[in-house]
């Protein structure tokens, strides 16, 4: 196939073929196939396969190894050589073959090849290599993860003796991990194993895994107490044979203290409890929820909380849940931690919770949450009583001042009914007379003489001055009595005790009330002018607004009683969109700066000592801020102080949810 003469290679010994047989038939009787070429190349004799007499032997080799089998060719030179390509077979297909190359000697030039089909043989080739390699990489990889990974491996054969361990079950044992190899279980892991032991011998004597067993074992390096560990015993068989168990201890200290800490808060936690899906749909729930709400966790599952729980507003219009607060807060991610809202229980009966909103990260679309809540119905009711305690409180205060306006006109309401009393006897001993100059019984007494009697009984009860004072006097104590009528009126709707539930009012007439309550407070230090313009209704507790109203006038009129000249007090009310806004101001000592904002904190008070308890403007904040309003301070030492109220007209928007 080079062109080159071989040289002469000496012929292996044969005797001659038997008669009959000629070397076509021995050549067709071959496993594999052979070729006789040419000095050029060309097929001059195939047994076999593909390839004609005059055609070229590389027209057989696959065009990718042609370059190969050529290469191939001229380093041999006229030698016996081998190589491996692919040739065209039969059905036109290519295989992988053998072919050996032998010059003959007798026929310069000519060359005999013989090639083996090995594809199967290659195959199996790769795939033992591919397969040793495989496995090679897998015990590498599993020493590998053996040797990183949390959970504890060791195997354990049938004398109990420890045969492999890796670092993480060595740790929970005594000694180092290669003096541990070889030893009894018991005396290398003697804080495990007899946890486990018997999990061991069921597992040689059933052949079946035991596993979902929890056991602790001291903290490998650290001092933090021991961990909790999730033992599985699986047995090891090889062709029928049980060669051992296979231990693996997985770490789930965090998993128990989680499911511990769950417990506490699904079992023994005091407030109520759920958890919601990114469609608001229940997911959990605590005892304390559902002994509140009367549902059991299973009936609730996987419903909307909304749909189920939140009551129906006040106006009887169920609110949407786009329109939640709760969901509003789950949508923002971000935590709130007071959300004031009204649950509906089983039964139907409706309850105030304050409500306390976290997202929670559910794996995907919208975060769902974790919602906390406690019945505020005993809360309330005590708060209630608390601000009823301390309406009467500030009226018992106001009581002296409250005595005196009810005094005046009494008493003078009294001494015109006494008045009347006596005018009532003059003009009936005077209607006396008037029936006695009338009677028959005088006969024919002169008129002049009748008339004479009649003028001497009116100079006796002076009926000119009757006439002018009883009408005055009347007026005076009708006057008198209305004054003690609005007093009484305003004292009973001051201390009246206001209900948790919201209803409209009208500001402006609370505010007369108040400051007919708090006149005597008043009219002594300073003038009082009223501003008051024209309010809608707002839906609000107003027992709460009489209290801030009172505190407010107070704290003015204390602020002007050390003035040298009287001062003012100027009350005024107007609408600003959807607010009323409300100002007190006065024109007493003003706030120094560096305070205005310490007013509102609890306790604190500029008064001397006895004279303030320092709650009334924290309580004025408290009760601004549960209507979903505010209050505000300008104030200027030496001119003067004004607090702004502003106060939603519809109510806190979220207080009916």
């Amino acid at each position: 196939m080079s062109g080159r003469r071989a040289p002469q290679v000496a012929a292996a010994p044969a005797g001659p073929l038997p008669p009959g047989i000629d070397a076509a038939v021995l050549a067709a009787a071959l496993p594999y196939a052979v070729w006789v070429l040419t000095e050029a190349g060309e097929i001059e004799y195939a047994n076999r396969g593909p390839g004609g007499p005059g055609e070229p032997w590389s027209s057989l080799v696959h065009p990718e190894d042609l370059a190969a089998v050529e290469s191939a060719a001229r380093v041999a030179g006229a030698t016996p050589y081998e190589l491996e390509c692919r040739l065209k077979r039969a059905d036109g297909s290519f295989g992988r073959h053998r072919v050996r190359f032998t010059p003959v000697d007798a026929r310069p030039g000519s060359w005999i090849a013989a090639g083996t089909d090995v594809e199967e043989r290659a195959a199996l080739r790769d795939e033992l290599t591919s397969t040793r390699r495989c496995v090679t990489e897998t015990l590498s990889l599993l020493e590998a993860l053996e040797a990183a990974a949390p959970a504890g491996f060791g195997f354990v054969d049938s004398g109990s003796r420890l045969i492999r361990v890796n670092e993480t079950l060595a740790a929970m044992g005594s000694g180092p991990r290669a003096e541990q190899l070889g030893r009894s279980v018991h005396e290398v892991l003697p804080g495990v194993w007899p946890q486990i032991e018997a999990n061991y011998h069921r597992a040689w004597q059933t052949e079946t895994a035991i596993v979902g067993t929890v056991v602790t074992a001291p903290s490998p390096g650290e001092a933090d107490g021991p961990r909790s560990w999730l033992a599985g015993c699986y047995p090891v068989r090889v062709e029928d044979r049980m060669m051992g168990v296979g231990l693996v201890l997985v770490d789930v200290t965090e998993r128990e203290q989680a499911q511990a800490f769950r417990s506490v808060i699904m079992d023994d936690m005091a407030e109520g409890l759920y958890t919601v899906d990114g469609d608001g749909k229940l997911t959990s729930m605590n005892r304390a929820a559902s002994e509140m709400l009367g549902w059991a966790e299973k009936d609730l599952l996987g419903l909307s909380v909304h749909a189920t729980v939140h009551a129906v507003p006040w106006h009887g219009t169920p609110q949407p849940e786009s329109e939640c607060p709760l969901r509003h807060t789950r949508t923002a991610g971000q935590s709130v931690q007071t959300v004031d809202e009204t649950f509906v229980r089983r039964d139907g009966t409706t309850f105030g919770v304050a409500c306390s909103v976290a997202p929670l990260e559910t794996g995907g679309g919208q975060p769902g949450a974790v919602v906390t809540f406690r019945d505020m119905t005993e809360v309330r009711r005590a708060e209630l009583e608390a601000r009823h305690d301390q309406k009467l409180e500030s009226l018992g205060r106001l009581s002296a001042g409250l005595a005196h306006e009810i005094n005046t006109p009494i008493q003078f309401v009294g001494d015109n009914t006494r008045f009347l009393a006596d005018a009532y006897q003059d003009m009936l001993d005077l209607l006396l007379v008037y029936r006695e100059c009338m009677a028959p019984a005088l006969g024919e007494l002169q008129w002049s003489e009748r008339t004479e009697r009649a003028q001497r009984a009116e100079a006796k009860a002076d009926l000119e001055y009757l006439s002018a004072e009883i009408p005055a006097a009347v007026s005076q104590s009708l006057e008198g009595v209305e004054r003690v009528a609005s007093l009484v009126r305003a004292m009973k709707s001051f201390s009246y005790k206001d209900s948790t539930e919201q209803s409209y009012a009208d500001l402006n007439e609370a505010v007369r009330t108040t400051l007919t309550v708090a006149r005597n407070e008043v009219k002594y230090v300073a003038d009082v002018v009223l501003d008051l313009g024209e309010l809608p209704d707002v839906l609000c507790h107003l027992g709460d607004l009489n209290q801030v109203f009172l505190n407010l006038l107070v704290n003015a009129a204390d602020a002007l009683k050390d003035q040298a000249e009287r001062g003012e007090i100027r009350i005024s009310s107007r609408v600003d969109g959807p607010t009323a806004v409300l100002t007190f101001a006065d024109n007493g000592t003003g706030i120094p700066a560096d305070i205005q904002q310490s007013i509102f904190e609890p306790f604190f008070t500029t008064k001397e000592v006895g004279k303030g308890t320092g709650q009334g403007l924290a309580l004025a904040r408290a009760v601004l801020e549960k209507h979903g309003g505010s209050i505000e301070v300008r104030s200027v030492v030496g001119e003067g102080t004004e607090f702004i109220l502003r106060l939603p007209i519809a109510g806190k928007p979220d207080a009916s949810a």
